[in-house]
């Protein structure tokens, strides 16, 4: 009788532990199928990534870059991510203001923008513009472990503002020299000089010489033959 109860306690408690053994490995079997649903989204997220135009960059709290898409490599020149990984965010950016990626972050917000414009240096040296977005890194706590940084190079767009602006420069002060010649002129009844906003006196050819385009070639007049060379209009 006794050894009975101690077998039927002895079956039971294998059967309280393997109910606690499916338990637990249905836990196991949960957790992994999460875990591979986790790196199925990271897998996609990288690929997205890893495919997008604009350079992507990811750094530490220490600044150090730890990241960064094909992209990116091409836009700066590096041929591999070796090449940059570990390397300090400050080194990227020709501006010394720039010490790491949460100062890059607070001149955007500064700014009250969403993007800043911004020079950046290349692996051989040379300088080009880029737009910059940024934000935080989080880790599933809420807690910042780092940053990123998304790159837009905008060099050819600049040159053409540059460009424009140069060109709006040049057609302003055209504008100003044909305004100076439209508006009032003060000119000698005598002499015929003209005075210019300075208050000197110029020969007209001057004065118009200087505030257009035009060129003068001296002559003589009908009249001015008559008044100055009488012989030689009795002579005709």
């Amino acid at each position: 009788m006794g050894s009975n109860i101690k077998e039927k306690k002895t079956r039971r408690r294998l059967i309280d532990e393997l109910s606690q053994l499916r338990h637990r490995i249905g836990d196991l079997e949960a957790s992994e199928a999460e875990r591979n649903a986790v790196r199925e989204a990271l897998s996609i997220v990288y690929d997205a990534i890893d495919s997008t135009v604009g350079g992507i960059l990811i750094a530490n709290l220490e600044g150090r870059i730890t990241y960064v898409n094909p992209s990116f490599l091409r836009m700066f020149d590096y041929t591999h991510k070796e090449d940059v990984l570990g390397k300090s965010v400050a080194d990227l950016f020709a501006s010394k203001v720039v010490e790491s990626l949460a100062d890059v972050k607070t001149i955007i917000d500064l700014t009250k923008g969403a993007t800043e414009e911004f020079v950046v240096v290349r692996k051989d040296g040379t300088k080009f513009y880029v737009e910059v977005s940024s934000s935080d890194v989080t880790s599933d706590k809420g807690n910042v472990v780092g940053g990123m940084a998304s790159f837009v190079d905008i060099t050819r767009r600049k040159q053409t503002e540059m460009e424009r602006e140069d060109l709006i420069c040049r057609l302003q002060t055209a504008l100003d020299k044909i305004k100076t010649l439209r508006g009032l002129v003060p000119i000698c009844a005598s002499c015929k000089k003209i005075r210019d906003d300075q208050g000197f006196w110029h020969q007209v050819e001057v004065y118009v010489r200087d505030h257009s385009h035009a060129e003068f070639s001296h002559g003589i007049c009908p009249d001015c033959v008559k008044t100055f060379y009488p012989d030689a209009v009795r002579n005709e």
